[in-house]
């Protein structure tokens, strides 16, 4: 066996495992959003703008980027990666406020149903098609989630439009920006893509955050912190493991591993905000564990990159 074929190996069975730890880490996030001293799009800001001199340096040492330079010789996977930024940023905007009209729970809800619209994008535009064990999976995940979301304290409302609209605009969008860097990640390194998607989506949430909020600067050095925590933990590692194992797993599966995000949040609440699980809650994370091993095993037996 060539030593070429034996690291795709090693880097396919770690895959998994980084795509797992990378949600874990962007579980943190509502946390330090809850914590944070500024406005919620003004946090999504300093998530994004934090990053970028780490994104920089690590693609500054990056051999792909010293072969096409700073900007890269690849137009088109520039263009999907600067994308992949904006949807980010769009996902962000709209679940903050969503997360202002309505509870928590259905924010939570709504925000999870990226794996939904990521195969459906699939199957209507990219001829993907998946086995009944997969969709079997994603069928039991989701309702994991709403196990999860809906067996906790704060309760599940459907009755403002305006918060479901925006809710299933951030799974949406989400679900654009995995889709965007799964495709970037073709033609670019995983530093010059989350370097320039966190460009992209730095630009428009400052003047967003200056024209709707009024807290934008934190004004103690436990604001900074917190949102130099989320810059650091959810979107220089989490986001890049998450990106980097896209790269070399299906998006459609990827995104439906990352449902095991409300479920790390639910157990981070726990110790953190003393939010014990619930019976139903623990249920649940089973459901949501058992339905991604269900869609892991449609994968790995079709022996082809169908989900």
């Amino acid at each position: 066996m060539s030593a070429s074929r034996t690291r795709a190996e090693t880097v396919h069975r770690l895959a998994l495992p980084g795509l797992v730890l990378g949600a874990a880490l962007i579980s943190f996030s509502g946390i330090f959003v809850k914590l944070s001293e500024v406005g919620p799009t003004a946090t999504g800001f300093y998530r994004m703008a934090l990053s970028l001199p780490f994104f920089f340096l690590w693609m500054m040492r990056d051999p792909g980027r010293r072969q096409n330079g700073i900007v890269p010789a690849d137009r088109r996977a520039l263009g999907l990666a600067l994308l992949a930024g904006l949807a980010l940023a769009a996902d962000l905007v709209a679940w903050h406020w969503c997360l202002h009209l309505t509870t928590v729970a259905t924010a939570t809800l709504l925000g999870n149903t990226a794996p939904i619209w990521v195969a459906l994008g699939g199957f209507l535009f990219l001829r993907e098609r998946f086995d009944a064990l997969f969709l079997a999976g994603l069928a039991l995940s989701v309702v994991g989630v709403w196990g999860l979301v809906a067996g906790g304290t704060k309760p599940i409302e459907f009755r403002d439009g305006l918060a479901i609209g925006l809710g299933l605009f951030t799974g949406i969008a989400y679900a654009g920006y995995l889709r965007g860097g799964t495709a970037a990640r073709r033609g670019l390194s995983t530093a010059q893509v989350m370097f320039w998607g966190s460009v992209a989506a730095t630009l428009p949430l400052l003047p967003i955050a200056l024209a709707t909020e009024a807290e934008v600067v934190p004004h103690s050095l436990h604001g900074w912190a917190v949102v130099l925590g989320l810059s650091l933990l959810s979107q220089v590692l989490g986001q890049s493991m998450i990106n980097w194992a896209m790269g070399h797993l299906p998006a459609a599966f990827s995104s439906l591993a990352l449902l095991l995000n409300p479920l790390f949040a639910a157990l981070c609440a726990w110790p953190i905000l003393g939010e014990a699980l619930t019976p139903l809650q623990m249920l649940s994370g089973l459901g949501v564990i058992l339905g991604i091993l269900l869609a892991r095993r449609a994968r790995a037996g079709n022996g082809r990159a169908t989900a």
